[in-house]
């Protein structure tokens, strides 16, 4: 989701070996998985002593592994799902305290969930998706500090689906941390250099940076389209980040780790990058961009990627979790192991839109070298100097990396050996993303597939797409999407689950509820075993676990179980039957609807980092003022919620969505 993939010229052992990865579009299917790993070989016939082109990136490009886009976005159900709370909301037991009893003050009434570090979760156990090393604050309740990116997206071409994925999901990590009561630095933005952008630009008639900035522009306008609440945004083009990449450069120098080496190949301009035979067609034509291939000689500056890669396969093999899912840690182990030490270039001779590299301004510092500084250069706040050491104490190192599966090899093998020659420290984890289809095909204009934003967020609004391509597609692995499908899993979840719910309680507690009052007050010491009760526990701790594993899709399910467990029991006790009853079928009545409102709250609170608007919407109705929740609000609290006494008809919270527009879309 992200940035295009360039190529890399590379170095094996003394021989040339130039390398490409093409470029997708960001986070969009672009082409068939392979279903293997296929070696590079051969190359073009350059003549006596000139060197075979390789592909650095091929062994991520074609060991990318997938699954069936069909099961991968249906939801899952965990172990979790399924407690004793949702097997007594099916039970005909009906507890009504006894007349003129109240209950015990709200304070007192203790959580019966076990802590979330307790809860273990069938995926966790595996050790397929542990949870993230974050900082804990020092009383061990919620969290000190989160530090997390998207990708920078590349500046060539307006933002669209494909750049929204990640950076929902980014932002609903970041809304979390928020709600532990983490200082957090939630980087995304863009990556504005390199040739292709420069062409585009001239393309247009525009200097590249007015092109950038008006990208810039629409980037900023569909994140808050999409209530996504970014702490920086990086851009490349400013003036600190420059000084933080030749600082950084001047480290690896010192180090050695960077040299000259002449080399010679076919390059493409739309790939900014050098071919092998097997990427091109006949008369040396780019098999992406159709395009004849230009013979070029470059002395370029490459950086000793070899000397660090024993300590890369270290740091893998000592921290499993670096890479999420961690089956894709096992692809990166491959490529170290396949490619044989290879260097990197890192710099472009005969491009002007660039960083110069320092001492030779005949060249500039090749995009991936220059972009993934940005990281570290958007932390610094306008006050300070730009300084790796000021960045230190920005923020960084990252706790997470949210990055698409094709820019894998440079976030996974690139970016931590430059950290390391910098002797700065590596990022905790890299959370990887799949691809994006439409119907099971990949994107495209020549298709007219396309799914652009803004169009779907104008038809369904924010929560809608957010909540669909955050918590029904399966993050890690590739997703489909249809508008079938998406109307459907957002009425099933937010409409069908939650909102009609709310409007049954609201409705009826309006009704009939003559001043707000505590559901403890007409329940008693019953509340603690109420189905509701135990729900709201049980999920308030599976979700922390879910959204700290980075499972959003499970943790939406938590969240959302309480109000299936709500429904299940307001279907047993029909409270609007025993509101026409006597004065005890009435309290028992109203002590259910109080007590499944606090559930509601509980869910919403769960939620928020989803669905912020909706979750604001229900507090609005609730009566509860919670502008920002926070994670301690999760917890039962049984304050009497002044919302269900009001004389004010109920407006549906979350309306069902009109899925007859869109068939066949």
């Amino acid at each position: 989701q992200n940035k295009r993939a360039q190529a890399i010229p590379s170095l094996k052992s003394s021989a040339m070996l130039p390398t490409r990865m093409a470029r997708p579009c960001a986070g969009i299917a672009t082409a068939a998985p392979s279903a293997g790993i296929v070696k590079a070989s051969g190359g073009p016939n350059l003549g006596a002593g000139q060197q075979r082109l390789l592909d650095p990136g091929r062994g991520s490009q074609l060991s990318l592994q997938t699954s069936p886009s069909s099961g991968s976005a249906e939801p899952r159900t965990s172990r979790t799902s399924i407690g004793v709370a949702t097997v007594l909301a099916l039970s005909c037991c009906r507890r009504t305290p006894r007349p003129g009893r109240r209950g015990p003050p709200a304070r007192c009434i203790a959580d019966v969930a076990s802590p979330a570090a307790e809860v273990t979760t069938d995926e966790e156990a595996s050790g397929s998706r542990p949870r993230l090393r974050l900082e804990r604050a020092e009383d061990g309740e919620g969290l000190r500090g989160l530090m997390l990116t998207t990708p920078l997206f590349y500046a060539n071409g307006s933002p669209h689906i494909g750049s929204a994925y990640p950076t929902i999901a980014a932002d609903v990590l970041a809304r979390y941390g928020r709600m532990q009561g983490a200082e957090v630095h939630f980087v995304t933005g863009m990556d504005e250099h390199g040739e292709k952008i420069a062409t585009t630009a001239a393309s247009k008639g525009q200097e590249p940076l007015q092109m950038v900035d008006g990208i810039a522009s629409e980037f900023t306008s569909l994140w808050d389209q999409l209530s996504i609440r970014a702490d920086h945004f990086a851009r490349t083009t400013q003036p600190r980040h420059r000084r933080i990449v030749e600082e950084f450069w001047a480290r690896c120098a010192e180090k050695d780790d960077i040299y000259q080496k002449e080399y010679e190949g076919l390059y493409c301009v739309g790939c900014e990058a050098y071919l092998d035979a097997g990427d091109m067609v006949e008369g040396n034509m780019c098999a992406i961009h159709r395009k004849p291939c230009q013979l070029r000689k470059e002395m370029n500056y490459f950086f000793r990627l070899s000397r660090y890669w024993d300590k890369l396969v270290e740091h893998l093999k000592s921290h499993p979790d670096f890479i999420l899912p961690t089956s894709r840690r096992n692809e990166v182990l491959y490529m170290l192991r396949e490619d044989n030490k290879r260097d990197f270039s890192i710099s472009r001779a005969g491009i002007t839109w660039g960083i110069p590299v320092p001492g030779d301004s005949s060249q500039v510092i090749y995009v991936w070298f220059d972009a993934l500084l940005g990281y570290m250069s958007s932390l610094l706040r306008p006050e300070d100097e730009p300084t790796l050491d000021n960045v230190l104490s920005s923020g960084w190192p990252a706790d997470v990396h949210v990055i698409g599966k094709d820019i894998l090899r440079f976030h996974a093998i690139y970016w931590p050996a430059m950290l390391m020659s910098a002797d700065l420290p590596l990022p905790k984890h890299i959370c990887t993303h799949g691809f994006l289809t439409k119907d099971g095909l990949k994107m495209g204009k020549s298709l007219g597939n396309v799914v652009e934003p803004v169009p779907l967020i104008e038809a369904f609004g924010a929560d809608a797409v957010r909540y669909f391509f955050a918590a029904s597609l399966s993050f890690g692995e590739d997703g489909d999407f249809s508008y079938e499908a998406f109307v459907k899993r957002v009425n099933s979840g937010l409409a069908n689950e939650l909102g009609n719910l709310v409007h049954r309680i609201l409705t009826l507690s309006r009704k009939h509820l003559t001043e707000a009052t505590r559901p403890q007050d007409l329940v008693g010491d019953a509340i603690v075993d109420h189905p509701v009760y135990l729900a709201a526990g049980e999920a308030r701790a599976a979700a922390q676990v879910c959204y700290e594993q980075f499972d959003i899709v499970r943790a939406a399910q938590e969240a959302l179980r309480i109000a299936s467990v709500a429904n299940g029991r307001i279907m047993v006790v029909e409270p609007w039957v025993k509101l026409k009853g006597g004065e005890e079928e009435r309290q028992e009545a109203l002590g259910e609807l109080l007590t499944m409102a606090e559930g509601v709250r509980i869910c919403a609170v769960l939620l928020s980092p989803i669905t912020p608007e909706l979750s604001s919407k229900i507090f609005y109705e609730l009566g509860v003022d919670t502008q920002n929740p926070s994670w301690s609000q999760a917890s039962w609290q049984g304050e009497a919620l002044p919302g269900l006494a009001i004389k004010r008809k109920a407006k549906p919270v979350f309306p069902r969505l009109d899925a007859e527009p869109w068939v066949d879309k």
